[in-house]
Order: structure tokens, then sequence, then C-alpha cells
């Protein structure tokens, strides 16, 4: 290639040669042979570069094909969802998430999870001592609970609830005893019971729900029922040491509910079904029914009313009682720090003295609180129950509660209760101990 680059030198200089007509001065000359030097240096420097050109694209073609820049760009395709088992009815939940689908055709088919549960709890533990000395910690009514409601159509909501009660310290009563056992009869020493269970359906004409669940009757009683421990003894709704789960006036067993609230008006109606009695009465073994006339705030008045139909003379303790009747009267008014109610409950073979003696007769319970501040207050109350005269021995309840209590929150607090007791026992002598108790309830 050298050659080549000389000769086009002598090419381009040519020309200049020919033109002239006189041989060329000696200052000409240098000025020729430094161009021709300059020249001679760009080509070796271009022949470099050249050599190095040729030297990469050896190498280039030295290495396997790359794959299409195209194809590396490409993003990576999904990878394909696994195929659903055609035989499953419905798919399970999975992480967190509800079925897709479901199909809820048989009662133990699996359902989508509802958001709209709320799960919910109060531990309580007490204790107590005697005037005799006795002393005590047990539990006080614990319970877990899970509730919730679920929109069916544009007038139909579903709704249920399950609560559990607990038994934090698994011993019996000996203090403590009087007003909701907390759980239905022999079950006190388990460790879980059930206290409610129901399901139902609100609609535009009420609600309808099934199952265990606050009676109607309740629904005045609670408005005494309303000291921490030992209260709720003389309106009949925990009647002869039950949870009024088979009377039905407590936390009624087996039960249909109807409910309808307009404006200051709630009524409620109830009926038992069930076939443990030889006395069965088809579906409405036993009914009640309940009104009350008020606001949250202000005047109150209610009545309420209960009767068994299925009952027998000599009952099991699971077993209702004949002729047992029940009916309750209460006012209640509430505003602003105070709150005062008053109840009278009368009776037939619904209540039973120290020996186990049904009875007929009359109940009163007052309670009186006052909020001293937010979140501490003050509270009295009363209880008495006797039976009517024509009842052989002298049994009576009655006592007298003093309470002070500070919230923490919402149902959590702790509590100071003082009973100043009056009662009786058939055969004339003292029936319980006056009692001290201070308790604990954390509520979630």
């Amino acid at each position: 290639m050298r050659p080549i680059a000389i000769l086009s030198v002598f090419v381009f200089l040519l020309p200049a040669a020919a033109r002239a007509q006189e041989p060329p001065a000696a200052g000409q000359q240098e000025a020729l042979a430094r161009l021709l030097q300059a020249q001679l240096l760009r080509i070796e420097a271009l022949e470099a570069r050249l050599a190095g050109l040729q030297q990469e694209v050896q190498q280039l073609r030295a290495q396997p094909l790359a794959q299409p820049l195209a194809a590396a760009q490409a993003p990576a395709a999904a990878p394909a969802p696994a195929p659903k088992d055609q035989n499953v009815l419905v798919q399970h939940a999975v992480a967190g998430e509800p079925p897709e689908d479901a199909i809820p055709e048989g009662p133990a088919d699996d359902l989508p999870r509802i958001r709209s549960v709320d799960a919910y709890g109060s531990l309580r533990v007490a204790a107590a001592v005697d005037s005799d000395g006795n002393r005590e910690i047990r539990n006080n009514s614990s319970r877990l609970g899970l509730r919730g409601e679920k929109k069916l159509t544009d007038t139909i909501t579903a709704f249920g609830r399950a609560e559990v009660g607990l038994n934090l310290v698994a011993n019996d009563r000996v203090i403590l005893g009087g007003g909701d056992p907390g759980a239905p009869i022999g079950q006190g020493s388990q460790v879980v019971w059930n206290r409610l269970g129901f399901v139902g359906l609100g609609t535009r004409i009420g609600a309808f729900s099934w199952g265990k669940q606050w009676s109607a009757y309740y629904d005045v009683a609670a408005f005494t029922d309303q000291s921490p421990i030992w209260g709720g003894s003389a309106s009949g709704a925990f009647a002869a040491g039950s949870d009024g789960g088979i009377a039905g006036t407590g936390r009624a067993e087996k039960a249909l509910q109807y409910r309808e609230a307009k404006g200051p008006v709630s009524v409620a109606l109830q009926m038992q079904s069930r076939a443990t009695s030889p006395n069965d009465q088809a579906w409405v073994d036993v009914w009640g029914a309940s009104a009350v006339i008020g606001r949250a705030h202000g005047l109150s008045v209610a009545a309420a009313y209960n009767e068994v139909r299925d009952g027998v003379a000599n009952p099991t303790p699971n077993q209702p009682q004949l002729g047992d009747k029940a009916a309750l009267f209460g006012v209640r008014y509430r505003k602003g720090p105070w709150y005062a109610a008053g109840i009278f409950s009368v009776s037939e073979q619904h209540e039973a003295d120290d020996l186990g003696r049904r009875f007929d007769g009359q109940g009163f319970e007052l309670w009186l609180r006052y909020h001293v501040r937010e979140r501490l207050s003050v509270g009295v109350g009363y209880n008495d129950l006797r039976p009517e005269s024509g009842h052989p021995g002298d049994f009576r309840l009655s006592y007298g509660l003093g309470t002070v209590t500070y919230d923490f929150g919402i149902g959590s607090r702790v509590f100071f209760t003082l009973r100043l007791e009056d009662s009786r026992r058939s055969n004339g002598s003292e029936g319980r101990n006056s009692a001290f108790a201070t308790g604990l309830n954390f509520t979630f």
C-alpha cells in the first residue's frame, strides 16, 4: 500500500511541476519536500487505524451469534394459571382472600369470608371476702364472641352472633351466688360453654332470628341488671339458679324472635320450640313478648310476659316447670350523669327457694348510678324477692348493693362492691353473709 500512496502524491504534484517552464528554485524544492513528508506521516496514521479496525472485525467474527435484540427485550411470558379442579364445588380462601365463587348449596359447604365480622371478648375475674372470713377468687362471666352482618339484597341483611363463656379460674361459687350465673345449669365448672348463638335476617318489616339469644323478657330486666356483680336476682330473668335458657327469660334456648322498632316504641315476640318434655306443645313450647316505650335518654316504661307451656310437675334441672309464668314491669330514667331504674316482677312457679321448692311470688329491684367524672361512677341498688304468704317457711332474698367503678375504656373497668344481706332461709336462719368484692373486667 505504501507505493500506491507515494504514486498518489506524485500525481497530485505533477500538474504543478508541468506548469513550471523553468527548473524550480531552491526554496520551492524545500517546501515540496516538507509537504511530501507530512502526507507520508498522515498515511502511516491511517494505516494504523485501518489495521486496528480489521482486528476488531476478526474478533467479532470469532464470537457466537447473539440473540436478536427484539427477543432480548421482549417481556417474559406470564405463567399459565393452574387448572381448577372441576370436582370442587367451592374454592377455598387463599392468602386471606375469599373464594372466587361460592356455591352454598349444602349446609356443609364452605362460604366466602365476610369482612364485616367483629371479634370481641371480656375477661373478668373477681375476689371476695364475706363477713365470716371466707375468701374466694373466681370467674365473673368471662366471654369471647364473634358477630357480624352481611347485606344480601337492598332490603335484606343477614346477621349472626356466637358467644362462648370462659371459666378463667375453674372453681365453684361459694360467696358470689345470685343473679346471672353466667352458664346454663351443670356447665358452670366447664372451661367453655355456650352463652349465645343465633343467626337472623333483617328486613323492612323487622328482624327475625333463631338460636340461643337474649330474651324478650330481658329487654325489661336489663333496666336494673347494672351492677358489675351480684345484681339481677329478683327480676326473674335468671330464675331458680339458671341462666334463663329453659324458661326463656334470660338467654333463651332454641328460640325464634321477631323484633321491630318504630320511633320511641320497640317490641319483641318470642317462642321456643323443643322436644325435651313429655308435654311437648309442637312449635310453641314457650312464648314471650315485651314492649318498651321511650328513648335511649330520658324516660322509658316497659313491660314483658313469659309463659312455659310444656312444663312438667317434677322437672329435672334441664326440664321446664309446669305452670311457669312471669310478668315484669319497669321504668328507667337516664339523663346526663344520672341513671335510675326500677322493676317489679310477678311470677308463678318460676322461682325456687333454698330447698328447691317452686313458689309464686313477687320481686323488686332498684338501681341508681351517678357519674362523678367521665370515668368514675358510684352506684347503689336493692334486690328483694319473696314468696306469697301461702308458701311454707320464711324464705326471702333481700340485700343492698353499693359500688364504685372506674372505667379504663368501653367495658374495661375495675370495681369495688359491698353487699349488705338481709336474706333468710326457709327455716328462718340467716340466708347469706354480707360480702365485699373487687374485680377487673378487661374488654376488647
